[in-house]
């Protein structure tokens, strides 16, 4: 059974409020505007999750709040602190983690590790922008959220390993502006 794993990073986040932590700051005027566009474009594709898995930061709940609103079907969202300002091999640790029999997973996080991964997987440089979303088939999550390579280690190593564990083919990307 192959399975779609989509990498999202969060929609724009307001900067407008000094007295509040990175982690607490929300959804810019921008970013309310671009998530509804892209929960559309997400649904047009079919590629609305089963699962979304969702740092814990405001800015990344905001989006799935508004992703959610905008599709008839509801995934599950699981709150994920490891994902706030994680790294690839974080998140592929979250993805293996509990949610691997899922047919459709989001992991929706932050840069710079959204774009290092959804790179490294599409073995091309990708650019995650603010909503921008990278969708990928995969044959096997499980073995993917196995690649327990350290974070200190060069990212040649995680993408070495990923390549000998499972197949991982990108289908579809896309960013507000390219809509």
């Amino acid at each position: 059974m192959t399975h779609q794993l989509i990498l999202m990073r969060h929609a724009k986040s307001d900067h407008d409020d000094p007295a509040l932590s990175d982690h607490d700051r929300p959804l810019a005027k921008r970013g309310r505007r671009d998530t509804p566009r892209m929960a559309d474009w997400l649904d047009e594709q079919g590629c609305v999750p089963d699962v979304i898995l969702c740092s814990s930061s405001v800015r990344t709940r905001e989006t799935a709040e508004l992703l959610l609103d905008h599709w008839d079907k509801k995934p599950v969202v699981v709150s994920c602190e490891d994902l706030y300002l994680s790294s690839p091999n974080t998140m592929l640790e979250t993805i293996g983690s509990g949610h691997r029999d899922a047919a459709s997973v989001m992991v929706l996080a932050h840069n710079p590790g959204t774009a290092a991964l959804a790179s490294m997987l599409a073995k091309q440089s990708l650019e995650m922008v603010t909503a921008a979303v990278a969708i990928f088939e995969v044959d096997d999550l499980a073995a993917l959220g196995q690649a327990n390579v350290s974070d200190h280690a060069p990212l040649s190593h995680l993408v070495k390993h990923l390549a000998t564990q499972c197949s991982c083919r990108l289908t579809h990307y896309a960013s507000p502006k390219t809509i």
